[in-house]
């Protein structure tokens, strides 16, 4: 990826950089492959994020304000509702799904069993990342420097917090949230029960992506092709991982650490102890991964679909 596509737009919104992505070679399936790609399911305009909700896969279409639900057993298009404006990041907390809208800066509440929507919410400056820890939701400010905590049950703001340059992508330790500092090529590190800063630690190039594995966070770097191992307790640098091209999303499922190769067209799939163990091609521009516990579901931003991916 070159540094120039993204010097004024985001990494995930870029028309060039999904010309580039196209362009790119792909990465073919590896011989150490235990999954098998089963389906691409049509979903909305370039989609970004996705979340299970226990029965259901829910798709943020960051170009056509909405979010598409799909039955996690079939695959099959359970209905499409009106979001803000680009909505690019999804959380889901018991009974609601929550919507990150970048560019109406704020966040809405939906009701999972129907899609209605229950309460919109302003947070700070283009907001890039949502999280739930349990009671709480964490918005990451991509255009404030900041980190917005509500209160999950009724939208009540509980604090804001300064973090790096460009907040996109937030993981729950347990006791502490994690935010990937995209233009400060850094985590921060919140104490959860109070917004406390206990430190900000180095990652790679961009970072995108941050998830959590019980012990460890892994942060994906988007230009240097890499994921970053830190240690949850103090942040220390464990291993970086290549990877394939442009690493944004990444998730914690079955064991593994499961990485959405933007550039590549590609997820990969990384041991606890940092081997690659295995490649897997899925649509144009990957830009989310989840997992129902059966499948791992990926957002294929420029083919306006998901891949169901067989555990």
């Amino acid at each position: 990826m070159k540094k120039n596509l993204l010097a004024t737009k985001p990494w995930f919104m870029a028309p060039l950089l999904i010309v580039a992505a196209i362009l790119a070679p792909s990465v073919c399936l590896s011989q150490t492959t235990d999954a098998t790609l089963t389906t691409r399911i049509a979903v909305g305009r370039g989609p970004r994020a996705v979340v299970f909700d226990g029965s259901n896969i829910w798709v943020a279409n960051q170009f056509g304000n909405s979010v598409t639900k799909l039955r996690a057993s079939d695959g099959v298009n359970l209905g499409s509702f009106a979001t803000g404006v680009r909505p690019i990041a999804l959380a889901y907390a018991g009974s609601s799904i929550w919507v990150a809208n970048k560019f109406s800066n704020n966040v809405m509440k939906l009701r999972a069993s129907d899609g209605a929507l229950l309460q919109t919410i302003q947070v700070g400056l283009g907001p890039e990342g949502i999280l739930f820890d349990g009671g709480n939701m964490w918005v990451a400010d991509g255009g404030g420097g900041t980190v917005t905590k509500l209160r999950a049950s009724d939208g009540v703001k509980l604090g804001t917090f300064a973090v790096g340059n460009r907040p996109i992508a937030l993981a729950f330790d347990g006791a502490n949230v994690w935010v990937a500092n995209n233009d400060s090529n850094s985590v921060t590190k919140l104490r959860a029960s109070d917004g406390v800063n206990l430190g900000t630690f180095r990652a790679g190039r961009d970072p995108a992506g941050i998830a959590f594995d019980g012990a460890n966070l892994w942060v994906t770097n988007f230009y240097s092709r890499s994921v970053t191992k830190l240690r949850a307790t103090d942040g220390a640098k464990l291993a970086s991982i290549t990877v394939g091209d442009g690493p944004g999303s990444v998730a914690f499922i079955g064991g593994f650490i499961w990485v959405a190769n933007y550039g590549s067209s590609s997820v990969s799939r990384i041991a606890p102890g940092g081997t690659v163990v295995s490649t897997y091609a899925v649509g144009k521009t990957p830009a989310g991964v989840t997992s129902d516990g059966v499948s791992l579901w990926v957002a294929n931003g420029s083919s306006n679909s998901v891949s169901r991916v067989t555990l």
